[in-house]
């Protein structure tokens, strides 16, 4: 199965370097279609799918059937399109206007997307699955097992979906309690319950605030190895810049700009994106904050920053960039190896020739 997914690879890894056109990206995933065992003679693979909505025709991208009833539906864009709920929206409609309606659905783009429409919830169907177009890539051996025809099976692909919405789950409780512990800039939920240890040992407030009021704690989405670093004891006279920047050196240049540090780079990415594609914060926020889904994002208001949180964002006069909605914002500087890949994948998406400097 994984030299199955090796071929899939091989036929849209050349279509995502030279970002073709829509079309040509659909006759490719065609043919992938056709390495999974999906025959388009025998009307397996259909593109341009005629559904009814309303009183008129619309086209649904790719439609895979078995014995002449619809599995799940493909929607197609160009490997650089940045995802928008439109598109999800679009593809939602597609799985429920079917005449048998389905309940997956693919987005393919930079990568590929499995959404899983439960009925049962009567809520819009939900992304359970991504994988990136990579060989060797562990996910693509099961995306290869789910979706073969000799192996497809609506149960066990409804099972699969269930799993991940279950995993998907608790890592957004986990999230949202990382998120929660991330706000608190002051470090004092930490402080609150060190007190409430010392109390419950029989020290007085007195001794407790004088221990407490010795120390600052900081608190950072660090990560070492595979390890989370959830927080960090600072003493009032050391550098807090240097608990938070990752110590990785590697470096980073696009568009001929020569290495720059991870921040700088991340920093002249989103200010060339800018120049390049005028919109309202709204809709930058939208794009660039899913490149970062923790509490400082990539970019923030000036005006929603905290004195703390200045720090942690590039907030100098000619660092700040503006919307067309004339909104000011900034970009946050907290970069280093353990999140800087998504940055990485977005410019290159919009043609930007990233190089890695060691």
């Amino acid at each position: 199965m994984n030299d199955i997914w090796n071929e899939i690879c091989f036929e849209l890894r050349a279509c995502i370097q030279n970002n073709v056109l829509e079309k040509d990206y659909e006759n490719a995933i065609c043919n992938c279609m056709v390495l999974l065992g999906w025959k388009k003679f025998r009307g397996e693979i259909i593109s341009q799918y005629p559904v009814q909505a309303g009183h008129e025709n619309k086209y649904a991208d790719i439609v895979v059937l078995q014995d002449g009833v619809e599995q799940f539906v493909i929607e197609i864009k160009r490997p650089n399109h940045i995802l928008q709920e439109e598109d999800e929206r679009q593809l939602f409609s597609y799985m429920r206007l079917l005449k048998h309606q389905v309940i997956f659905g693919l987005y393919v783009g930079d990568k590929i997307r499995l959404y899983y429409d439960d009925v049962a919830s009567q809520q819009f169907p939900e992304q359970v699955f991504s994988l990136d177009i990579e060989e060797n890539n562990p996910d693509g051996v099961k995306f290869v097992e789910l979706f073969s025809k000799a192996s497809f099976n609506i149960q066990t692909l409804t099972d699969f979906c269930k799993g991940q919405k279950v995993i998907a789950q608790k890592q957004k409780q986990i999230q949202d309690e990382v998120s929660k512990i991330l706000s608190d800039t002051s470090g004092q939920v930490f402080k609150d319950a060190l007190k409430e240890k010392y109390l419950n040992e029989g020290y007085s407030e007195d001794w407790v605030e004088s221990v407490l009021n010795q120390f600052i704690l900081t608190v950072s989405p660090l990560i070492k190895g595979n390890q989370p670093e959830v927080a960090t004891v600072i003493s009032d006279y050391e550098s807090v810049v240097s608990h938070i920047v990752n110590r990785d050196k590697t470096k980073y240049g696009f568009l001929g700009s020569g290495p720059l540090a991870k921040r700088k780079f991340v920093l002249g990415v989103v200010r060339h994106f800018v120049s390049k594609n005028p919109k309202t914060y709204d809709e930058y926020a939208k794009i660039l904050n899913s490149l970062k889904p923790d509490s400082q994002g990539v970019i923030r208001t000036y005006d929603s920053l905290t004195k703390t949180q200045m720090i942690r964002y590039f907030t100098k006069e000619k660092e700040c960039l503006k919307s067309i909605d004339g909104v000011k914002f900034v970009v946050c500087n907290q970069w280093g190896d353990f999140n800087i890949a998504p940055i990485v994948r977005f410019a290159n998406s919009q043609g930007y020739n990233v190089i890695k400097y060691k």
